[in-house]
Order: C-alpha cells, then sequence, then structure tokens
C-alpha cells in the first residue's frame, strides 16, 4: 500500500491515507478468475444442451453452487475461503492438532519447545563485531531467518509537529528501502506492553545507592521504589526483519545465511533511528528466548525481570501445555486472543491516531499491536499498480452510474502509479492485536478495550477465529509470514 500526505498547512496537522485494498476486475463480485469461470460454465451448460435438458441444467445447477461461494464476502475473504477455513478447523481437531502438551508428560518432545508453526525453529548466535553477539530464528520448513531489533522510542511529547512529521517522512523511506532489500520478505513492528511490577527500579536504586547516603535520601528512595510501580507499565519496541534464500543460493546452510543477514544490519540502522526508534539495538539470543518464553507464560515475567542472569535456551522457551480453540488461545498461565484488521482506516489519519491503540492497559497481563509489512520488489510494484489502476477502472465504467467510493479507489489507485512511477514503494500491511488475560471470564473486558481502542484508531478489527496459535506466533519475534503456512490461500 502507498500513503501519501496532504498539503502543508500551518493551521492542521499533516494527514496521511491513500491506502486501498487491491480488488481485480470481474462481474457480481467474483474477481478475474472467478468470472473466467461463469463464463466457462455458462459456455458448457449450453454445449450440454445438445446431450439433454437435464444435463444442462444440473450442469447449471452445479455452477450455481460453485459460484455462489465466490461471489460471498465475508470481512475480505469468499464463503469459499470461509468454508474451507471451517473445515480445516474441524479436521485439525478432529485430529486433537489443536492440543500441546511438552516436558516430561509428553510423548512428543522432553523438552518444553514450542508449539505449531515453530516447533522445528532454531536459533543461531551471530557475532557481528559492530553490534555484538545477535541471535538469528530459523524456521526451516520456510527458510526463513529473522532478526530483532530492540527500538527506545523517544515518543511525542513536547515535540514540535514539524519534528514529527520528519519522523513518518523518515519511516516512509525506511518503508520504501525496504522493497530493495535483497531477499527481505516481511518486517513487523511490534509494540509490547506489560504492567511493570516495579522490580527493575528496585534493582536498579539497590544496585546504584552509596553506602554514605544521608539516611533521608534512603527514606525517599525506597518510598518512591514503593509507590512507583502501582501505575507503571513496561513498553516495548521491536522491529523484526525476515529473510529468505536467494532463488540462485540455495545451497548456502543456515549458519552462512545467518551471517549474511547481520551483516545487512548496519544499512538498517540509521533508518528506524531517523524515524524516531532512537537507540536500536539487535536482541542478543537470551533476549529472544526470554520475550516469547514471557509470552507463553505471563506468570513468569516477575521470575524473569528478578533474575536477569538466569540461563535459558529455545529448547525451553514454550509452553508446559497449550489448547486452542476457535476464538482464544490458553497457554500455562496466560489466556490470549487475537485480532486482525478488516479494514484500513477510511479517509485521513494523523501521526497519532494509533498511540491510543498502543498505549497500556492495565487490566490486561500483557498486550502486543503489530503492524506487519510485506514490502513489493520495485518490479512488482510497477506491475501491480499498473493493473491496480485498470481493475479500479473497470470496476468504475462497468455500472451505468459508478459510486462514490468506486470513484474514490480509482483516485486512489491512479494516485499510487504516479507516486510509484516517482519511486515511491509499495508495501502490503496489516494489524495483528493480542490481548492475555489471567482466565478465560477476562476475554470480555478484553474484548471491549480492543475494541474501543481500534475505534480510536478509526481500524476494523475482528477475531481471528480459527487461527488463534497462529496468529499468537506471529506477533512474537520470530518471523512467522502467515501466508507462507496458511492452508486456506487469502
Amino acid at each position: 500500500m502507498t500513503t501519501t500526505a496532504a498539503p502543508p498547512n500551518p493551521s492542521q496537522q499533516r494527514a496521511y491515507g491513500n491506502w486501498r485494498r487491491g480488488v481485480s476486475a470481474g462481474l457480481f463480485g467474483l474477481g478475474t478468475i472467478g468470472t473466467l469461470i461463469m463464463f466457462g460454465l455458462a459456455l458448457l451448460t449450453v454445449l450440454m444442451l445438445a446431450v439433454s435438458l437435464v444435463a444442462a441444467l444440473l450442469t447449471a445447477l452445479c455452477g450455481a453452487a460453485v459460484l455462489v461461494p465466490l461471489a460471498i464476502r465475508v470481512n475480505g475473504r469468499t464463503g469459499l475461503q470461509v468454508m474451507a477455513a471451517r473445515f480445516a478447523w474441524w479436521r485439525g481437531r478432529s485430529r486433537r492438532q489443536h492440543l500441546y502438551l511438552s516436558g516430561v508428560a509428553s510423548k512428543v518432545t522432553q523438552t518444553h519447545q514450542l508449539p505449531g508453526i515453530l516447533a522445528r525453529s532454531q536459533i543461531y548466535e551471530v557475532e557481528t563485531g559492530r553490534s555484538g553477539r545477535i541471535g538469528v530464528v530459523v524456521i526451516p520448513q520456510s527458510r526463513h531467518y529473522t532478526v530483532t531489533l530492540r527500538c527506545y522510542p523517544e515518543g511525542m511529547d513536547l515535540v514540535d509537529q514539524s519534528a514529527i512529521d520528519a519522523r513518518v517522512a523518515h519511516l516512509a523511506a525506511w518503508l520504501s528501502n525496504l522493497s530493495r532489500e535483497p531477499g527481505l520478505v516481511q518486517a513487523a513492528v511490534t509494540v509490547e506492553s506489560t504492567p511493570d511490577p516495579g522490580t527493575r527500579l528496585a534493582t536498579e536504586v539497590n544496585d546504584t545507592m552509596s553506602p554514605q547516603a544521608p539516611e533521608l535520601a534512603r527514606q525517599v528512595l525506597q518510598e518512591v521504589v514503593r509507590s512507583y510501580p502501582a501505575g507503571s507499565a513496561t513498553v516495548e519496541t521491536r522491529v523484526s526483519l525476515t529473510y529468505t534464500l536467494p532463488p540462485n543460493r540455495r545451497q548456502l546452510s543456515h549458519e552462512d545465511m545467518c551471517r549474511e543477514v547481520a551483516a545487512r544490519l548496519p544499512n538498517l540502522h540509521s533508518g528506524l533511528s531517523a524515524a524516531g526508534g532512537g537507540g536500536v539495538r539487535p536482541m542478543m539470543p537470551r533476549s529472544l528466548v526470554r520475550a516469547v518464553r514471557a509470552a507463553y507464560d505471563p506468570g513468569t515475567s516477575i521470575e524473569l525481570s528478578r533474575t536477569p542472569d538466569l540461563d535459558l535456551t529455545w529448547e525451553n522457551a514454550g509452553p508446559v501445555s497449550a489448547r486452542e480453540s476457535w476464538d482464544y488461545y490458553r497457554h500455562d498461565s496466560g489466556v490470549s486472543r487475537t485480532w486482525g484488521m478488516v479494514e484500513a482506516p477510511r479517509g485521513v489519519t494523523f501521526a497519532n491516531t494509533f498511540a491510543r491503540l498502543t498505549d497500556p492497559d492495565p487490566q490486561l497481563l500483557r498486550k502486543r499491536v503489530s503492524l506487519i509489512y510485506r514490502p513489493y520488489s520495485p518490479a512488482e510494484s510497477a506491475k501491480l499498480v499498473e493493473a491496480d489502476k485498470r481493475d479500479a477502472r473497470f470496476n468504475a465504467t462497468k455500472k451505468s452510474q459508478a459510486t462514490a467510493r468506486d470513484l474514490a479507489d480509482l483516485n486512489a489507485a491512479e494516485q499510487a502509479a504516479q507516486e510509484e512511477a516517482s519511486g515511491a514503494g509499495v508495501v502490503r500491511f496489516t494489524v495483528l492485536v493480542t490481548a492475555t488475560v489471567s482466565s478465560v471470564e477476562q476475554l470480555d473486558e478484553a474484548t471491549r478495550i480492543v475494541d474501543s481502542r481500534a475505534a480510536e484508531a478509526r481500524l476494523m478489527l475482528r477475531p481471528m477465529y480459527g487461527a488463534q496459535a497462529a496468529t499468537f506466533a506471529a506477533t512474537l519475534p520470530t518471523g512467522v509470514v502467515l501466508p507462507v503456512h496458511a492452508t486456506v490461500p487469502f
């Protein structure tokens, strides 16, 4: 998707928008392929008239049974895709694939390895020299290699609007450069918020307090340590970059590809820092393991924060047990629900539109908001925007009187084509929101919180029915590219 900025106006904030959902040209909402199938079935029905009227009627009925599910749209997916997803969920549940048990009581693994898509994942430690030792997560079945950068954003408090506009411009340039990054398939920006128990503050105060400090100063600091955690929260921002093997270098080993991915990081640091990321540091294997372990077992967060030297391995970062339901995911001491974006905000938005969506909520054990970008290469971008422009023009002219939405979509497609010709990048994007609570009974409250935050961000979110475990894993710093692992194409 491409975004455009409104003309500068000193009395207004700069506005952003112009994203659009690609819709292929076709009749009756069938799209290009569906329309071709419809004409083929109509021709076959006419030919069957030469055999018999009954054969023609049966052919027409069979064609209608195929075309009606293709024409019906449910939250952006065809009826056929919805039925296929339901069938896949039923088949997996009948095979008890929604249950997971690890450790000594498991027949599958004696360690607490990660479940589902991440079951075969590995982590490699690479020495970079400049950034020290970093961790690279490898998913062998898809040959994806993910390195995660931890950012320390500067925030927007007391920052001039011109500085905010400059940061957004730098972020747009960084996203555009991703399309020219060899082998990059996905970039995920995740903001995770958790209630802070205050252990880090207490540790910092105890370690830095001077033995010769006055008694009054000691009492003040101890009072701060006791009172500060009551309303505080920990917010962590991560950027996960997922690479794949180049087509002409399939013989590379995992170790060689990890070193090559690590070598590309310096080119990406400066762009994130200029976009407001502050200090950007690659995450070490220990930090990745702790982040994943705390997500699957939020009850260990306090223990992990109090014991920074605790030795954890990737083989034991998963849950002891997990159970996936149609609309939520139970894992060790937490219960999570993940929502996905159905429709981007209509009209224009501002730089702070998503602020309330990412702000901490004390009622939730954890909350992760992930913006997932999948860039197109420059060659793919040029073909895509031209095809979108042709399809939008067809959809606007096939009716006797085009609707306002058809005309707006046509204008957006034409503007995107002009911007791409001027050097802009094109990316697909979506938003995933994961809320974790301690019991199933608290999911209703979590749903109300997320719905209200999404409304403020002008986002339309829906629970990821039948895919809670996979989308939960997609918001972690592990590099899960959902379309690659999907059994139902979308």
